[in-house]
Protein backbone atom coordinates (compact mmCIF):
# COMPACT_ATOMS: atom_id res chain seq x y z
CA UNK A 1 0.00 0.00 0.00
CA UNK A 2 2.86 2.53 1.18
CA UNK A 3 4.29 1.81 -2.08
CA UNK A 4 1.30 2.24 -4.21
CA UNK A 5 0.66 5.62 -2.31
CA UNK A 6 4.52 6.74 -2.90
CA UNK A 7 4.01 6.50 -7.10
CA UNK A 8 0.98 7.78 -6.60
CA UNK A 9 2.84 11.32 -4.77
CA UNK A 10 5.76 11.02 -7.32
CA UNK A 11 3.40 11.15 -9.96
CA UNK A 12 1.77 13.94 -8.81
CA UNK A 13 5.00 15.60 -8.25
CA UNK A 14 6.07 15.38 -11.49
CA UNK A 15 2.92 16.19 -13.15
CA UNK A 16 3.24 19.49 -10.88
CA UNK A 17 6.72 20.72 -11.81
CA UNK A 18 5.61 19.91 -15.61
CA UNK A 19 3.41 22.30 -15.59
CA UNK A 20 4.62 26.17 -16.31
CA UNK A 21 6.13 28.32 -14.11
CA UNK A 22 5.09 31.98 -13.38
CA UNK A 23 7.91 33.13 -14.53
CA UNK A 24 6.27 32.17 -18.11
CA UNK A 25 2.61 33.89 -17.53
CA UNK A 26 1.34 37.20 -19.59
CA UNK A 27 1.61 39.66 -17.06
CA UNK A 28 5.64 38.31 -16.25
CA UNK A 29 5.84 38.95 -19.94
CA UNK A 30 4.73 42.20 -19.71
CA UNK A 31 6.67 43.50 -16.79
CA UNK A 32 9.77 42.46 -18.41
CA UNK A 33 8.74 44.14 -22.09
CA UNK A 34 8.20 46.79 -20.09
CA UNK A 35 11.04 47.00 -17.98
CA UNK A 36 12.85 46.50 -21.34
CA UNK A 37 11.97 49.37 -23.27
CA UNK A 38 12.17 51.64 -20.38
CA UNK A 39 15.97 50.70 -20.46
CA UNK A 40 15.82 51.40 -24.42
CA UNK A 41 14.58 54.71 -23.81
CA UNK A 42 17.00 55.99 -21.67
CA UNK A 43 19.33 58.34 -22.78
CA UNK A 44 22.01 56.65 -22.18
CA UNK A 45 21.38 53.66 -23.73
CA UNK A 46 23.72 53.94 -26.52
CA UNK A 47 26.33 54.40 -24.74
CA UNK A 48 25.71 51.92 -22.00
CA UNK A 49 24.83 49.47 -24.56
CA UNK A 50 28.09 50.17 -26.71
CA UNK A 51 30.50 51.26 -24.34
CA UNK A 52 29.50 48.77 -21.09
CA UNK A 53 27.92 45.89 -22.24
CA UNK A 54 28.63 44.20 -19.11
CA UNK A 55 26.90 47.06 -17.13
CA UNK A 56 24.26 46.69 -20.17
CA UNK A 57 23.76 43.14 -19.52
CA UNK A 58 23.52 43.17 -15.69
CA UNK A 59 20.47 45.85 -15.81
CA UNK A 60 19.07 44.19 -18.75
CA UNK A 61 18.94 40.50 -16.40
CA UNK A 62 17.65 42.89 -13.62
CA UNK A 63 14.80 43.85 -15.05
CA UNK A 64 13.97 39.93 -16.33
CA UNK A 65 14.78 39.08 -12.66
CA UNK A 66 12.37 42.02 -11.54
CA UNK A 67 9.77 40.49 -14.06
CA UNK A 68 10.16 36.86 -12.35
CA UNK A 69 12.80 35.27 -14.51
CA UNK A 70 16.11 33.94 -13.85
CA UNK A 71 17.43 36.27 -16.34
CA UNK A 72 17.18 38.03 -19.70
CA UNK A 73 17.56 34.60 -21.96
CA UNK A 74 15.17 33.09 -19.91
CA UNK A 75 12.75 35.91 -20.18
CA UNK A 76 13.07 36.01 -24.03
CA UNK A 77 12.93 32.18 -24.51
CA UNK A 78 9.56 32.50 -22.17
CA UNK A 79 8.15 34.97 -24.79
CA UNK A 80 8.52 32.84 -27.52
CA UNK A 81 5.50 30.59 -25.89
CA UNK A 82 3.61 33.90 -25.90
CA UNK A 83 4.74 35.43 -29.57
CA UNK A 84 1.33 34.92 -30.91
CA UNK A 85 -0.13 37.60 -28.31
CA UNK A 86 -1.06 40.65 -29.78
CA UNK A 87 0.08 42.57 -26.17
CA UNK A 88 3.30 41.06 -26.46
CA UNK A 89 4.30 40.91 -29.93
CA UNK A 90 3.42 45.14 -29.81
CA UNK A 91 5.90 45.60 -26.96
CA UNK A 92 8.33 43.21 -28.53
CA UNK A 93 7.94 45.84 -31.64
CA UNK A 94 8.15 49.15 -29.31
CA UNK A 95 11.32 47.75 -27.70
CA UNK A 96 12.69 47.23 -31.20
CA UNK A 97 11.17 50.54 -32.47
CA UNK A 98 12.96 52.51 -29.91
CA UNK A 99 16.44 51.16 -30.44
CA UNK A 100 16.22 51.58 -34.16
CA UNK A 101 15.35 55.00 -33.09
CA UNK A 102 17.99 55.50 -30.48
CA UNK A 103 20.69 54.15 -32.78
CA UNK A 104 19.46 56.66 -36.11
CA UNK A 105 21.61 59.43 -35.10
CA UNK A 106 24.70 57.32 -35.13
CA UNK A 107 23.80 55.52 -38.42
CA UNK A 108 23.70 59.32 -40.30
Amino acid sequence: MKTRLSAIVLAALLVLAAQPGAAGTKENLVAFYEGYLALVSASDYVTLSRDDPEEFDAKFDAIAQKAGFEDSAAALTAAESLASDSEITALRQSVADKILQQYKPFRE
